[in-house]
């Protein structure tokens, strides 16, 4: 059995190097990417003006307001427009999430 040279032995400790380096850059994007999705929030507000909804980063809702025009909608409607508007909020942030996983994930 030969001794590998110590060329061999460059390289390889070079490309683990390397290696280390570029898990270590991953996991710093990952953590900042992290970080900006748990800050997120998303608002959306209904056309008519009469729902506005805040969600957090997890959709839950953080926010109500609603304007002039939710005087006039029965409990029912009003209701069916803060579930719509809470929606609309969510995906939102759903959408943001993606955009901040995407330096993440095209380094690959």
């Amino acid at each position: 059995m030969s001794v590998p040279s110590s060329s061999v032995l460059g390289d390889g400790q070079a490309w683990l190097a390397d290696y280390r380096r570029r898990i270590e850059e991953l996991r710093g994007r990952a953590e900042l990417a992290q970080a900006e999705i748990a800050a997120l929030t998303g608002t959306a507000a209904s056309p008519d003006g009469a729902v506005r909804a805040t969600v957090d980063s997890t959709g839950a809702l953080s926010g109500l307001a609603f304007g002039p025009a939710a005087d006039g909608l029965d409990r029912g409607a009003l209701a069916d427009l803060v579930v719509a508007t809470t929606a609309s909020a969510a995906a939102e942030v759903s959408r943001r999430a993606t955009v901040a996983l995407g330096p993440l994930l095209e380094h690959r």
